[in-house]
């Protein structure tokens, strides 16, 4: 495991960490399977066309292929897809009991023997528990408001009604930058209220067999009482893999900096222990991510195809009734 505590050069990012005594210092490796994304890279420019085709009547959008309306995206103020226009998305979350013992030890054999049997089992499970009223459904309203749509650039505002939370998603043809603000995350009183701002810059584009040296993904989190920041570069391994490499950094702000650097030997250990975890746990997760990908999209088509598959899986992820505002 690299030191922890041993001071990185300063990236093109413009913050990349440098050692100071009261910070807190985390770094770890791992190898991943890798991930082909150059086909959905190229057919986003098709995506972004493909959302602007949307068909919206009497405000609600028509899903693509079906043409049924899904009531969970509404245009409510101006007109699509130009900029300034307002829409309103609600999603369902549903909680799911978790399985019983039995319930487990049947999934458990079903996957060993039948992946696909196995999936088409839990939905069912899922069904019967829906249809029992055991399913407890949280509707979550979001505000999207169209800021920009540029040939290079493409900007979205985004407010969560329950929490209030805020974020700006800018996309274009190279990195994409991903803004969050979010009240009072650590708490609504004492010390760590406040508001927590969360900046993200990724770029995709730069995963190997292209890039350079430099991360493709950059983090910053503020607060009144501290900041973050977070870099992860992915590199080329053997052949189909790739080696993971994550730093992050934390310290106080203000009066409350010296005693982060006090407590910093004491904090480090169980944070560099939850990085270890989260790294020991990614393959797993981008192994079922890939089986995911092979699984929907076995033999990716030309991006205009291919575009039109995920606009198409989006718009279904959109319930087709939601209840009105409140």
């Amino acid at each position: 495991m690299p030191d922890g505590n041993r001071a990185a050069p300063r990236g093109a990012t413009g913050f990349g960490p440098v050692y100071h005594p009261d910070m807190v210092r985390l770094c770890g490796r791992t190898e991943v399977a890798a991930i082909d994304a150059r086909p959905f890279l190229a057919a986003l420019p098709e995506l972004l066309a493909g959302w602007r085709a949307l068909v919206f009547v009497d405000g609600v959008v028509r899903h693509p292929v079906t043409e049924r309306p899904h009531g969970g995206l509404r245009v409510v103020d101006g007109r699509h897809p130009l900029p300034g226009v307002t829409y309103r998305l609600v999603l369902r979350e549903d909680e799911v009991p978790a399985p019983t013992a039995e319930e487990a030890a049947v999934a458990a054999r079903l996957v060993h023997a039948d992946a696909k049997a196995a999936t088409e089992w839990e939905r069912g499970r899922i069904a019967a528990a829906r249809a029992t009223g055991r399913v407890e459904t949280t509707w979550h309203a979001y505000a999207i408001r169209l800021e920009a749509d540029e040939r290079e650039r493409t900007c979205f505002t985004v407010h969560h009604d329950g929490s209030g939370t805020r974020a700006r998603v800018e996309l274009s043809p190279g990195p994409a930058g991903v803004q969050l603000e979010v009240p009072d995350w650590l708490g609504a009183r004492g010390l760590l209220s406040g508001m927590v701002t969360v900046r993200v810059q990724v770029d995709p584009s730069r995963l190997p067999p292209y890039g350079n040296t430099e991360p493709q993904l950059v983090a910053a989190v503020t607060h009144p009482r501290g900041r973050a920041t977070a870099e992860l570069a992915v590199t080329a391994a053997e052949p189909g893999r790739w080696l993971v490499t994550t730093q992050a950094s934390a310290q106080g702000a203000g009066w409350l900096r010296p005693f982060v650097g006090l407590l910093a030997p004491l904090m480090k250990r169980p944070a560099q222990r939850g990085l270890d975890g989260f790294l020991a746990g990614l393959p797993a997760r981008l192994e079922a991510l890939n089986e995911g990908i092979a699984a929907r999209y076995p033999d990716p088509p030309d991006p205009h195809t291919l575009a039109g598959q995920v606009l198409a899986d989006l718009i279904s992820a959109v319930p087709t009734t939601a209840p009105a505002p409140a």
